[in-house]
C-alpha cells in the first residue's frame, strides 16, 4: 500500500507539472459526449480532491496500529481511489484519443 500511495504522490506532482507548464486542454467532442465528458470529469475532480485526506487518514491510521479504524475507513477510501483511478484514465482516453481535436 505505500507503494501505491509513494506512486499516487509522483503521479499526481507530475501531472500537476505538465498542467502548469502547458495549461488546459479543450475537450473537442461534440453531442452526448459532452455531457458524458464533463459528468465524468466533475465527479472525478470532487472525488480526486476528497480522496487526498480520506487516504492521509488511512494510512496515519494504519501506521499508528488503530487497525479497526483504520479498516472502518478504508472501505470508504478504497473504492474511491479506484473510482478516481479508473475516471482519471477515462477522460485521458476521452480528452486525447477517442475525441480528440485536429
Amino acid at each position: 500500500m505505500i507503494s501505491a500511495v509513494a506512486i499516487s504522490v509522483l503521479f499526481l506532482a507530475s501531472y500537476l507539472f505538465y498542467h502548469y507548464q502547458v495549461g488546459a486542454t479543450r475537450f473537442a467532442g461534440q453531442g452526448w459526449s459532452r455531457p458524458v465528458y464533463f459528468t465524468i470529469l466533475t465527479t472525478h475532480t470532487v472525488l480526486a480532491a476528497a480522496i487526498v485526506p480520506l487516504v492521509v487518514v488511512t494510512l496515519v491510521r494504519a501506521a499508528r496500529g488503530a487497525f479497526e479504524r483504520h479498516r472502518r475507513i478504508a472501505r470508504v477510501t478504497l473504492p474511491i481511489w479506484l473510482y478516481v483511478s479508473v475516471t482519471g484514465i477515462l477522460v485521458y482516453l476521452m480528452l486525447y484519443h477517442i475525441f480528440a481535436g485536429p
